[in-house]
């Protein structure tokens, strides 16, 4: 038990006096390192060595101390007094005693009930508790205010005196704390998408748990064991190493955008020179063509084809107009021809027709002759039943 477990313990023990609150505090961390026993002839009881020295204690009316309850009608006075600054003094306190009416929750889960009586100490756990959980779910930034030296002096530093209050103010065993232990913890998904690149070579192709990505990554890494550790969704490791992997992680990036600048530059540079090259190349073209045309004009023979072409254009003119000619007659013929056929099948056609009229009406003459015949075969049969 600790020292503020055993007070409240000896609070409730109606006979309990400082003295046996020391002699149990003795009896139960007489063994703990961080724990002295003092000097008989001196007045501390006993002495605790915390990270920034060790500290006498004495532990004379701590009972009576840690059992101080406030009286629940003078909070409430000073609560509704007239002086504003005596109100906002007390606006935020809390009744520590038999005088809770509700149920308020302690460090460890518990309820206090009326009637049940809360120490200092309780109420600093409490309080303590609330603090850690506000730390834990947030991300505190500290600040710490050195003093150089004791004279003021711009650009002097007394390397004791800020050592000094280095360890009192605990950065260095905070330091130390973080060293020894794995502060700096991060999830696996995101470890392998901001790393991956440093081990490009190692995770294979497709889908692969997060937990071995990251094992075979670390082997990559070459990392010593003593500075990670591999949980169940995150990987933890020692301060520091996750700076160094972020800085690798920078020149990795800063050599990939070089590479990428430098390939960017020596394709602009490729495809200015090659333009250059077919710019080149079209210039000598037109100097040699246009040397090749200033020979060319000169030239008697071409003065000579320059004025026999003309000519030779007006006898292949009435070439091709022969020839269109031919053609003509020949189209008129075949129209002719056609013509001659659609007559023909004209007169066909009408003759069908003709014929096709002939027999309609021969048909007709038939159906009539029928029907006369067919009456005349009603009159007989009728005849015939009279005469009968």
């Amino acid at each position: 038990m600790g020292v503020m477990a055993l007070l409240d313990e000896e609070c409730w023990f109606p006979k309990a006096t400082d003295k046996s609150f020391v002699e149990k505090l003795m009896s139960a961390q007489s063994v703990h390192p961080k724990f002295h026993k003092t000097d008989f002839r001196g007045v501390a009881d006993f002495s605790i060595i915390h990270y920034a020295g060790k500290v006498d204690y004495s532990a004379h009316k701590w009972l009576m101390k840690n059992m101080d309850p406030l009286n629940e009608n003078i909070v409430q006075l000073l609560q509704s007094s007239q002086d504003s600054f005596v109100t906002h003094i007390w606006k935020d306190a809390e009744i520590v005693g038999i005088a809770h009416q509700a149920l308020t929750d302690t460090q460890f889960g518990a309820r206090t009930r009326k009637g049940m009586f809360r120490t200092v100490s309780q109420l600093y756990k409490e309080q303590l508790n609330k603090l850690m959980i506000t730390l834990r779910n947030t991300n505190p930034n500290f600040v710490r205010c050195i003093i150089p030296n004791h004279e003021k002096r711009a650009g002097k530093i007394d390397a004791q005196l800020v050592l000094d209050q280095l360890r009192c103010n605990g950065v260095l065993e905070g330091i130390r704390i973080c060293r020894q232990g794995f502060p700096n913890r991060i999830p696996f998904q995101e470890f392998r998408q901001r790393y991956e690149l440093l081990t490009s070579n190692a995770i294979p192709k497709g889908f692969m748990d997060g937990k071995k990505a990251c094992e075979k990554m670390i082997k990559a890494l070459e990392l010593d064991t003593n500075l990670y550790r591999v949980g169940q969704s995150k990987i933890f490791f020692r301060a520091g190493v996750l700076a160094h992997l972020e800085e690798e992680r920078d020149f990795k990036i800063s050599d990939l955008i070089v590479n990428f600048q430098a390939f960017c530059r020596g394709y602009l540079a490729r495809r200015n020179y090659q333009k250059r090259l077919q710019q080149l190349n079209a210039i000598r073209i037109i100097q040699r063509n246009c040397s090749a045309y200033l020979k060319l004009r000169n030239w008697q023979w071409w003065r000579l084809y320059t004025k026999v072409k003309p000519l030779l254009e007006v006898t292949k003119q009435e070439e091709v107009l022969s020839i269109k000619e031919e053609e003509l007659k020949v189209v008129k013929e075949k129209l002719d021809s056609q013509q001659r056929g659609v007559l023909e099948l004209e007169k066909k056609y009408q003759t069908a027709v003709d014929e096709k009229n002939a027999l309609a009406e021969q048909l007709q003459a038939e159906v009539e002759l029928c029907a006369e015949a067919e009456e005349m075969r009603a009159r007989l049969a009728a005849r015939k039943l009279e005469l009968e």
